[in-house]
């Protein structure tokens, strides 16, 4: 199992790092196939808060904790954890585990219970333009895609898989977001100072498409949680709501789809 551990403009010590890794481990008798979580750890006001995402089994996980001090912290979450994990399994029992490399849904248990679907959008770079279109031939109002990296002359690390943009339908018109290639490179993130703009279709014929990308002054976009999203659009009329993965730094895009809640996410 992969475990990844940031501290949040948190310094993690070596015997924290150790205790969250043998606390984390134990996680791996309740599953088939587990594949990796991530732990965030910082300091909110007076209190110390451990977060967790862990992937196995063809779901996702998600859990947050919060103490007076961090190693009290991690043993909440991880009480916490294995409860949730034991209900999702004795609810699905009969269900037969699958591996996330060989599925393009996973299920997300979120930190209230809550269960949502994961849909993996394709890792094969698309053009504004195509991805448009493609959005319009699947009679939806929105796509994440990710974006070719030809004019792109770099050897950062990873910035192609990285490169996904979204465009979604704005009132009347339609927009498309993307992440500068700088803040990628940095691994820096102000979504206020993502790359936003309006879309001008002239001409949406699959044989002689005409679509202009004006570059607008203002991102629209909120760095949320799934789990802050989930709230959000429960909360709302709206039918979805493109927004940035505060955990993953990706675009993610949650929408209901019937009765059940779904989010889109790239295929990382």
């Amino acid at each position: 199992m992969n475990i990844t551990i940031t501290g949040r403009r948190f310094e993690v010590s070596d015997s924290l790092r150790d205790y969250v890794e043998k606390k984390v481990k134990k996680l791996e008798k309740y599953f088939n196939q587990l594949i990796d979580s991530h732990v965030v750890m910082y300091i909110d006001k007076l209190d110390h808060v451990a977060e967790i995402t862990v992937n196995g089994d063809g779901v996702q996980f998600h859990g947050m904790e919060k103490a007076g001090d961090m190693y009290s912290s991690i043993d909440l979450l991880m009480d916490k954890m294995e409860k949730q994990v034991n209900r999702y399994k004795e609810k699905h029992s009969g269900h037969k585990a699958v591996g996330l490399g060989k599925i393009a849904e996973m299920e997300y248990v979120s930190d209230r219970g809550s269960e949502i679907y994961l849909s993996q959008v394709s890792n094969k770079p698309l053009g504004e333009v195509e991805a448009f279109l493609e959005m319009r031939v699947d009679k939806k109002d929105f796509i994440l895609f990710k974006k070719g990296v030809n004019d792109v002359k770099t050897n950062a690390p990873d910035y192609s898989n990285k490169n996904y943009a979204v465009i979604f339908k704005n009132g009347e018109g339609f927009k498309m977001l993307e992440i500068p290639f700088e803040m990628i490179k940095e691994s820096r993130f102000d979504a206020d100072n993502f790359v936003s703009y309006d879309l001008e279709i002239q001409d949406e014929s699959a044989l002689n498409p005409k679509i202009l990308f004006k570059k607008d002054s203002k991102s629209s976009v909120m760095k949320l949680t799934i789990d802050e999203a989930l709230k959000m659009i429960n909360g709302s009329d709206n039918e979805f709501l493109p927004f940035f993965n505060s955990e993953t730094n990706y675009f993610n895009v949650i929408y209901k789809n019937g009765k059940r809640i779904e989010v889109m996410v790239p295929a990382y």
